[in-house]
């Protein structure tokens, strides 16, 4: 694939690159399939590998929280492990039964089939070299660096006919994505429709941070309660939402649990069991 035409690097901010692309669920057009929406693309080197699947049963066993915050899920995966025959590739539906074999919720987003490298290129995730060594038999693509990490993107909505990258994620191969990325996601939304900033481990209904950018006089217009603790930092409380509840997963002993939490009124209740336990904040 010599003479591929340059791409340009992604950043925070960047234009989402729009593909089509065959998956388990048909044909599909980037920009059209997931329409006004935030969206997340998982991309993989591989099908068929343990840390991955444990992200899609979490991912799967989360899907229907982050519909409700109008987010798309896509897996993409270069997949080069071929059959026992070496004569084509294990199909993206047996890793996706293998997965609902395992997740109590069946995985119900699409696994984007990129046998070439050429979206993991315009996303940066692999390089022009990676590419060429798809395209060429009997080279061992697998033992590459790019090819030992997974990178998660969460885009942003349609604005000037563009998507744009809010979030980039690379993970090595031995450690797996948590619900954090729904966390994250949480407050993507909520500094893009509210002009504020969230502080560490921010959940929603704790407070927020007023932006430098924003004057003392327009944030006492916009942000009457504002707490200035520095000249620099100055929290604000957040209108209470209505509960909500946010789930952690865990694998234990081979099988998947889970710790609940509800926000009731902003603040983090944990249930165990039948008992309900407050989360007192720090002092």
């Amino acid at each position: 694939m010599a003479g591929l035409a340059p791409v340009k690097k992604l950043r925070i901010g960047s234009d989402a690159p729009d593909f089509e692309a065959d998956s388990t669920q048909g044909r599909i057009r980037f920009y059209d399939y997931i329409e006004n929406n935030w969206a997340i693309i998982l991309c993989y080197p591989d099908d068929f590998t343990p840390v991955a699947t444990t992200e899609l049963i979490m991912l799967s066993c989360l899907q229907e929280q982050f519909a409700e915050r109008n987010v798309k899920l896509l897996a993409m995966s270069t997949q080069n492990r071929l059959t026992a025959r070496g004569t084509r590739y294990v199909s993206h539906e047996k890793w996706i039964q293998d997965v609902n074999d395992i997740s109590p919720t069946p995985m119900k987003f699409p696994i984007i089939q990129d046998s070439e490298g050429l979206i993991s290129r315009q996303y940066n995730v692999l390089d022009d070299s990676d590419v060429e060594n798809i395209a060429s038999s009997g080279v061992n693509v697998m033992t590459g660096p790019a090819f030992k990490s997974r990178t998660l993107f969460i885009i942003g909505p349609l604005k000037n006919g563009k998507h744009s990258i809010k979030l980039i994620l690379n993970y090595p191969a031995a450690v797996g994505y948590s619900p954090e990325v729904l966390r994250v996601v949480d407050a993507l939304q909520t500094a893009d429709s509210a002009r504020i900033r969230t502080p560490a481990n921010w959940v929603g209904g704790s407070d927020v941070i007023v932006p430098k950018s924003v004057s003392d006089e327009e944030a006492r217009e916009n942000f009457p309660n504002f707490k200035p603790v520095k000249p620099y930092l100055r929290f604000v409380e957040m209108p209470p939402k209505k509960d909500e509840n946010v789930e952690s997963f865990y694998f234990l002993k081979g099988a998947l649990v889970s710790i609940s939490a509800t926000l009731k009124n902003g603040k983090p209740v944990v249930s165990v069991g039948d008992t309900e336990h407050a989360i007192e904040p720090i002092a």
